[in-house]
């Protein structure tokens, strides 16, 4: 064949590829039971320039640290503040890390750092209480940001822990006697009480005579060192039997309280030691439901991390509040921050299902408000998930709307909204966390590995202080 007529052949193939890119139906055709696609002329022929995950999460970052610009002008205190002000008012209304707040009010959180501030001097704890789904079992993503506000506002120890906890954890190992029973509110393992007193935890325990749990700090390379002692322990009793005794033992101490009237109310025992402890165990004689074990210091912040696997947040207004609002009180509870929402894509096909959602959320937010006044709300949306869409992984389809939709109920309804979603990168991104090396996500497309959710918990840390900065700089 003349060169002429294969150029021909050549360009008549690449005109009838092209049409068929341009023709083929999007949704594909059935074919024995499966489906065919055909790339479109966007898919061939646009590429993006590739940048690696841990590039623009170092350019996120970089962009969320303010670099004060002195010289040696006149004014140049006044000049450095004014920068200072305007970069903070250009992230709090640009930056993908921001949180989105109700009336765009920057001092959200102000009442909260004050508080955080006073927590050495007025011998307090703040208390900062993290639910989600599987995304943060095992201590991921509040591991590290409990570490860094610890280090930021003093503080030790894990925080509040159920009293059987089955899935591991990086932060404390745990082992009940097989006679203490475990209820759990909602999510893959729930197992129903027969009643709705599961306290702040959405799960409680039930011991019958004997039994004994421990607790004891993990040394793992992903234990964060906060975790890894208390001083206090504070364990929480919502309803028990006559001459209920409760005997902790420790590296630090031995002692031994008991509950001598029969109460339907809630009782805290607590324990204090001038040692920190890194393991205790609690041996129980009697009746009772109890709803968490809280491993603290004497001082500062703590953060519980409180995963639900397979929960979609909307349980809380199902938990008695008689068994709830004591604890929330008890544990001086600040700030209640809500990861949920992955575990609803699989079922949202269209902007009804979106809306019946939120009609919930915002059920569950005023639930929180109406037992918890003192404190403030954060609603965080799902990570990027991925599906097989046409033939290729990518983002779910109607998560960029969720994700929005999220966003404006819990502006709408006086809360902070944190988008993980954006922060990732937006749509498809998690096929680049998948693929980073060292992988930041796993190959479900779903969940974080450890690296990864520790990058996202250093980002809502980053995040967080950024309104500290500015409220450090306007208040002084």
């Amino acid at each position: 064949m003349k060169a002429y007529k294969t150029l021909i052949f050549i360009v008549i193939i690449i005109f009838l590829l092209a049409m068929v890119c341009v023709f083929f139906p999007k949704d594909g055709v059935p074919f024995f039971g499966r489906h065919l696609f055909f790339p479109t002329l966007e898919e061939v022929f646009v590429r993006e320039k590739s940048r690696s995950v841990s590039e623009k999460m170092r350019d996120l970052e970089a962009s969320m640290q303010f670099k004060a610009e002195q010289d040696s002008i006149h004014n140049a205190k006044v000049a450095a503040y004014n920068d200072s002000i305007k970069f903070y008012k250009n992230f709090f209304d640009t930056h993908p890390a921001r949180f989105h707040l109700p009336e765009n009010d920057k001092n959200f959180f102000d009442f909260i750092f004050a508080e955080l501030e006073n927590c050495e001097k007025d011998s307090t704890i703040v208390h900062i209480l993290h639910y989600g789904d599987s995304q943060i079992e095992e201590d991921r993503i509040t591991g590290v940001f409990r570490q860094k506000m610890q280090e930021q506002f003093g503080g030790i120890g894990a925080g509040l822990l159920p009293i059987v906890q089955p899935i591991p954890s990086a932060a404390i190992g745990q082992s009940a006697t097989e006679n203490i029973e475990r209820f759990i509110i909602a999510g893959m393992h729930k197992n129903s009480a027969g009643h709705s007193r599961y306290g702040a935890l959405g799960q409680m325990a039930q011991v019958n005579g004997s039994g004994t749990i421990s607790y004891s700090a993990r040394n793992y390379s992903r234990t964060f060192d906060n975790t890894k002692k208390w001083s206090q322990v504070r364990l929480f009793v919502s309803r028990n039997s006559q001459d209920f005794s409760v005997t902790l033992s420790s590296n630090a101490l031995k002692d031994k309280k008991t509950i001598f009237q029969a109460k339907t109310t809630q009782t805290t025992l607590a324990w204090r030691s001038d040692t920190t402890m890194s393991k205790v165990t609690l041996s129980f004689s009697g009746t009772a439901e109890l709803t968490g074990v809280s491993l603290d210091g004497d001082f500062g912040v703590a953060v519980s991390n409180i995963p639900l696997r397979g929960s979609s947040g909307t349980f809380f207004s199902q938990i008695d509040t008689t068994s709830f609002a004591p604890m929330l009180r008890e544990l001086n509870v600040k700030l209640i921050m809500l990861e949920f929402g992955g575990n609803m894509m699989p079922s949202i096909s269209n902007q009804n299902n979106i809306d019946r959602y939120m009609e919930i959320i915002a059920k569950q937010i005023h639930h929180l408000q109406n037992i918890c006044p003192q404190a403030k709300i954060v609603l965080i949306g799902p990570a990027d998930k991925s599906k097989t869409v046409r033939g290729k992984l990518q983002t779910y389809p109607m998560l960029p709307e969720l994700v929005e939709a999220m966003k404006n109920t819990a502006t709408q309804n006086n809360a902070a909204f944190w988008n993980m979603f954006e922060v990732m990168g937006g749509e498809n991104s998690m096929l680049d966390w998948v693929k980073e090396k060292p992988a930041l996500a796993t190959t479900d497309y779903t969940h974080f590995t450890p690296k990864g959710a520790d990058k996202i918990g250093e980002m809502l840390f980053e995040s967080l202080m950024n309104y500290y900065q500015y409220y450090k700089l306007v208040s002084r």
